[in-house]
């Protein structure tokens, strides 16, 4: 039996605005049963003005979570009256989707990053069988895993990663990982997201040092060993340095498929002239495939644009 799922995408109304033009195909493209924006009151308005209205729906980041509740916790942390809420926000977007198990109607739900878009069509369950994927990508980030082992007890447990754009999450699994986290009384507070955030170490707190995926994904192979099956993802993180959201190609999109999952458009990132046009060259395009393109940028880029693959 074909398993039934939503889409969540937690998203701003500056980052809906930037990356929409991109939501036509995203939707298109989503294995799911429909779309729902969580944000503010002005994402779903934002949202329901559009042409493809019929085919999402919006739910409001406060009746999942109140803001102010995190930010509180926050600034008894740091100790100021005022917390940027950027900060605050990156940690609030991971416990929506943390805390959206009390609102799925089906037994999984998708967290899915808006400025990311599909290549080509993709499966979140096997075609044959009922197992769901981890995407899995090459990533490392130590203090996820003091953060993971001060709650949870568990070590790193596989080599790569559970970080990719988005993730497949179990609703019973996550119901159990928070009330796990919630009923370790070495850390004080009640509730879980105030548990994570009392678990970073206060000086590491303004560096981002807890991750939902990390965490779902060592909890679910620790203690739900045979539920998902792995398998490698692939994207390019960097979407904007080489292409124009609104000029890509249905071309574009089917040449960059045959390497790529694919592609995000992250905010404050600088299109690069030079780089860009090793992607748009038609003969680059027939004598190299876009894995290659993207290994002769890495010979000489900044540090972090690595994409790496199994050999």
């Amino acid at each position: 039996m074909e398993q039934v799922y939503d889409v969540i995408i937690v998203i701003t109304p500056k980052d809906y605005k930037r990356v929409r033009a991109n939501f036509d195909r995203l939707i298109r493209l989503m294995p799911a049963d429909k779309i729902i924006f969580v944000g503010s009151k002005e994402v779903g308005e934002l949202a329901m003005k559009e042409s493809w209205a019929d085919k999402v729906g919006f739910v409001d980041e406060n009746d999942i979570l109140p803001f102010d509740s995190v930010n509180e916790v926050m600034k008894d942390i740091l100790k100021v009256d005022n917390v940027p809420r950027g900060l605050t926000g990156w940690y609030y977007q991971q416990f929506l989707k943390m805390k959206y198990c009390d609102f799925s109607a089906h037994d999984y739900y998708l967290t899915w990053d808006g400025d990311t878009v599909p290549t080509k069509p993709f499966f979140m369950f096997e075609k044959e069988g009922d197992k769901p994927y981890f995407d899995l990508k090459h990533e490392y980030h130590e203090e996820y895993f003091v953060t993971i082992k001060k709650l949870l007890g568990m070590e790193k447990v596989i080599g790569k990663s559970f970080i990719s754009e988005h993730m497949l999450f179990n609703v019973p699994v996550m119901k159990n990982l928070i009330g796990d986290i919630e009923n370790n009384v070495q850390i004080p507070g009640t509730a879980f997201f105030e548990k994570i955030l009392r678990a970073v170490d206060p000086s590491k707190i303004q560096s981002n040092s807890f991750s939902e995926f990390e965490t779902y994904g060592t909890y679910t192979a620790y203690k739900y060993t045979s539920l998902y099956k792995l398998k490698e993802w692939h994207s390019i993180r960097y979407g904007a340095m080489y292409f124009i959201p609104e000029e890509m190609t249905e071309e574009d999109y089917a040449w960059l498929g045959h390497d790529f999952d694919a592609i995000s458009f992250e905010k404050d990132e600088e299109y690069l002239p030079d780089f860009a046009a090793l992607f748009s060259n038609p003969e680059y395009r027939e004598k190299l495939t876009p894995r290659q393109i993207v290994e002769a940028i890495q010979e000489f880029a900044l540090e972090g644009l690595e994409e790496k693959w199994d050999e």
